[in-house]
This record gives C-alpha cells, structure tokens and sequence, in this order.
C-alpha cells in the first residue's frame, strides 16, 4: 500500500505535472525516500529538481506553471525552507499564477512542546501566516483521511482567479499508508464560468453591428485554446490584436494583426489604436486591471463607441476600462460562440468588419517601437541589446526579470512564438527570472533566453548552477549597468551609493558554477556572441555592459501616471 507522499507525487504526474522543485530536508524526506537507488523501477515518475534555494524552488514552480497552463509544484521543508519559499508565493499570488506549495512538518506530539520548527499553531502557525496570499493553506496531523487534504487542495488550483495553495502534512503522516485516491483535477478544470445567454447574444449583436473592431488581450484569456481560436479570428475578419503587459505574446507578435503591447513600456502602435484611433468597438478579453496593464489607468480608452469588457474573473470585471459594458464568462466559452456568429459573414477583408482594413492600414503606418538614439560607442542601449538578442536569438521563450532592463525587455523584443514571453507583473520581484526559466524550461522543454540585470543576479544568479545541473538549455543575459537601475532613474537625487553597485565578473561567476560566460562591452561584439552561441545547447551567461542612463521607453505610463497621481491629490486637498 502505498503511502501520503507516494500518493501525492503520483496524483502530480497523473495530472500531467512532469517535474517538481525543491530543497531537501528532513521532515520532507518522505517525498525523497520515494526515489531509492536500489529501486530505481518503483520510482514515481514524475522528477525531482533540486534548486539553490527555497525562493528558487518557489519561482521554478511559477515558471511552470504559467507555461505548462497548469499547476507547479515545490517542496519544501516547513519553517526556515517555506520561509524562504514566501516570496515566490507573494509573486505568484499578485500574478495569479496556480503555484501547489507541499511540505512536510514536526511529527504529531510534538506540538506544544516548544519544538525545533514548529510551524503548528502552538508554534509559528506557518498557516495563519500563507492564507493571505493563498486559496488553501491547510495543515493535516492526523492519518486517518489524510488524502482528502489533498483533494481539497486540488479543489481550489482550479478555483477562478487560480491562485497559489499550501498543503503541509506532519512528517509522520506522510509516511503513513493509505488506501485513498486522488480526485482528478483534469476533470474538474473542464469546468468554465458560463454566462448569461440573454446578455452574451446582445454583446455579440453589438460586436458584429460594429463597422471596425480591434481586441486587447488580457492574461485571463493567455491560454492556449484561446491564443489558436482568436488568431483564427483575427485571420478570418482582418482584427487587430494587441496584449496587456502581463499578456504579451498571446498573440504571437510578429503576426501583421498584431499592434503589440499595450500598458507599462508598450508600444506606440497599441497605444494609438487603444486610444486615439478608436475603432468602433474595442473588446477587452481577460484583461486585468493593473496598474500597469491599463497604461496607468489610461482614460482615453473610453474613446471607442462600444468598449465591451469580457472576462472570468468576478474580480475584474469593470474596472479595466470604467463605464465599459461588461460580460462574465469564459473567455474561450466567448470567442467559441463568436466565431459561430461570423460563421455565415465569410472571410477576408471587409467581409464583416468593412472598416477593419482601412483601420488596420492606418494603424500598421504607425511605428512599433520608440526610435533609439545613436549608438554611443562608449555605452551600449539596453534598447539595441535586447534588438540584437531578438535577432539572433527570436526563437527562444524569453523571460524577462524586474528592473529597468525589463522596460527595454517589454517594448522591442518581439515574440514569434506561441506564449514566447513571461514576466513577474503586478509585484515585480527581481531575481524572479532566474528560477522562473528553469520552471519554463521544464514545461516547454525548448530554449529560454533571460534578460535580467546586475542587481537581479546579485539576489538569485545560484540558481545557474541548477540550469547548469540539469542540463537546461538557457542562455541568460545579465544587463549589467553597474547599479540598481530602476532606482537610480526614480531617485536621481539620492546618493550615488544608494543605487550604484560594485562591479562584479559575471563570466567568472558564471564559469564557477559550469556555465559557459561571455563578456560584451559594444553591440559589434554582442552581435558576434549571439549569432556564435545561437544554435549551442547548455547554459550561457552573457555579461553585458549597458548605458545605465537610457530613458526607458515608457512615455505614456508616465505621463499617466503623473497625471494619475496630481488628480488624486487633489481629490484629498
């Protein structure tokens, strides 16, 4: 009979869960004394990656999950090692990212005796602590149902918005054998947020009255069934697409209907068709309303006979695009019954939409990308290096950290493949990407590229070694502008010590931990490296020097923003 542990790790792989993240430790080794040397055909298939450390493992775990479009897992020794593992749950929570957080606690009696780590509610309550930033944080120290746990916890993965769950079991009922299954979380994902059928017919009279319609993107609807129907769509009726921030590459990018990103450092052809082209109706799908994604809650939207929200989260809905109208339901339920409603209007330009081609033949005169200056020859633009990287190295997903670099990160890398970009959004936690790639990595088992900066290597660059460990085929390139870039733009009137860093080897780091490290000062040089590592397998770390004074190309958010900010504070004068 197979015990907890066992239970819960071939529940994973029943799910389609490939591999799991984590820390070693010993209230968890049930999980690990599942995979004997001597035993090697009774292991659980599903694969254990080690990582550098807990927050590592948390950010893995994010990675995979937003790439598999399902759940990723990490594990980890409850106290100390969920501790470290908190940081990744915050990110994964502000970014709705369906992380499973499993770990393993004191035995049972050992509760209320001041033990090592105790994390029960006579000690640390470790619980009490993850439940705001998680659907499920559940404790079990009894064996008597201890799979039904389980249960509840796949439950609420599958719960709209997804957000990240803790299950951590005593150490001795991990080991505890069981007679119980586990329910099917593939089954109850089929589930989707239906909708009015009255309210759905109108919006779609509405949008199929419209002489030009154009979609925005959102990351409720960056799924896969959902990017293939609409790019359908689009094709069939001549539609522009553009997508939010914390959706891009939802619609593939180098699609000629894509306008590219619209929000924090999007670009200039999304911004003018959301807000001063005006197509007749503008159709919101799954689109968060963040700070970023809405261009710092850019008005001008409104500007659009029809702005017509639809979305699957409760929580969202409305406040996009204020006074929108708004439709609850599933984005691919929706766009399911749209392309039925097309089905006897035919297809190509003006076929339905007679004014999309004119529109689409304005909007592509636009210019995508902010021009850059000049190249310096004595600082390189973080704009070119990422132009550089996307030439030669276009064909990776790519992952991109916080900090000034993600801005460049965000404007002129262009996806041309499906889902090709990942992001932490709404928190923003630097160093994310490290462990996110190898998350990436794992799901889509194809190339990554990273574009992070200094600072960011300076807070989670160990987990290379792990890339390097399990042979990943990553190539990470560090902006390196010798500070903390983001705030030393905002805070130009601190002390330079505040926001300057020292300057550090990044290829010797990257040799220590069995990478192979380049170092780049000119674009010539970087141009010559990329097309050089372009088709390499293994890991590769790319020191690259960048100008730490490059305006970020993010005009737009910022002049919202600053407007944004004088109306609130007038409001409270």
């Amino acid at each position: 009979m197979p015990n907890v542990s066992r239970v819960i790790l071939d529940s994973l792989w029943d799910e389609g869960v490939s591999a799991f993240f984590m820390v070693p430790g010993k209230m968890i080794n049930a999980f690990m004394s599942n995979y004997r040397a001597a035993d090697p055909a009774g292991h659980p298939r599903i694969s254990p990656v080690i990582a550098a450390a807990e927050g590592g493992a948390a950010a893995m775990a994010d990675g995979y999950a937003r790439a598999s479009e399902s759940t990723g897992v990490a594990i980890a020794l409850d106290g100390p090692g969920v501790a470290n593992a908190v940081p990744g749950l915050v990110n994964a929570d502000a970014d709705r990212s369906p992380v499973t957080l499993l770990s393993g606690h004191v035995p049972r009696g050992f509760d209320a005796h001041d033990a090592l780590q105790d994390v029960t509610p006579t000690g640390l309550d470790v619980a009490a602590m993850l439940t705001p930033v998680t659907s499920s944080a559940l404790q079990v120290r009894s064996a008597q149902h201890p799979i039904r746990y389980w249960n509840i916890t796949l439950r609420k993965l599958v719960e709209r918005p997804t957000r990240p769950v803790y299950l951590s079991y005593a150490a001795d009922v991990l080991t505890a054998e069981t007679a119980e299954s586990a329910i099917s979380m593939r089954s109850l994902s089929t589930s989707r947020v239906q909708c009015d059928e009255q309210e759905l017919q109108s919006v779609l009279a509405t949008v199929n009255s419209s002489a030009s319609v154009a979609v925005l993107v959102g990351s409720h609807a960056n799924k896969k069934d959902v990017r293939q129907l609409l790019t359908r769509l689009s094709e069939s009726h001549d539609i522009l697409v553009g997508c939010t921030v914390d959706a891009k590459g939802a619609f593939t990018e180098s699609h000629p209907n894509s306008v590219g990103v619209f929000g924090y450092s999007g670009n200039l052809r999304a911004t003018e068709l959301f807000t001063e082209q005006a197509p007749e109706t503008v159709l919101l799908l799954g689109c968060r309303p963040t700070q970023w994604n809405t261009n710092a809650y850019d008005a001008r939207l409104s500007r659009a006979k029809n702005v017509i929200e639809v979305t699957s989260s409760v929580e969202d809905i409305g406040n996009f695009s204020p006074g929108s109208r708004t439709l609850l339901c599933d984005e691919l339920l929706f766009l399911r019954h749209w392309e039925d409603s097309l089905a006897g209007y035919g297809t190509g330009a003006g076929a339905k939409f007679p004014w999309n081609a004119d529109l689409g033949e304005r909007t592509r005169r636009i210019p995508l990308y902010v021009p850059l200056p000049d190249e310096d020859p004595g600082a390189m633009h973080p704009g070119r290096a990422v132009e550089c990287l996307n030439k030669w190295l276009g064909d990776r997903a790519c992952i991109a950290d916080s900090g000034n670099h993600r801005s460049f990160a965000t404007h002129y890398w262009q996806t041309r493949i499906d889902a090709g970009f990942y992001s932490s959004t709404t928190m923003g936690v630097m160093g994310w990407a490290f462990g996110a790639a190898i998350g990436v990595s794992f799901a889509r088992e194809e190339p990554c590229l990273v574009i992070t900066g200094d600072g960011c290597a300076l807070m989670s660059g160990a987990e290379i070694q792990t890339a390097v460990r399990y042979r990943r085929n990553i190539v990470f390139a560090i902006f390196d502008n010798s500070a903390y870039g983001a705030t030393h733009m905002n805070n130009r009137e601190n002390l330079a010590e505040l926001s300057v860093l020292p300057d550090h080897d990044w290829v010797k780091f990257a040799e220590s931990l069995g990478a192979e490290g380049f170092r780049v000062n000119t674009l010539d040089e970087l141009d010559t490296v990329a097309q050089k590592i372009r088709g390499d397998g293994g890991v590769q770390v790319l020191h690259i020097a960048v100008d730490r004074d490059a305006a970020t190309p993010a005009r737009s958010y910022q002049e919202n923003l600053r407007s944004f900010a004088r109306s609130k504070s007038e409001n409270h004068a």
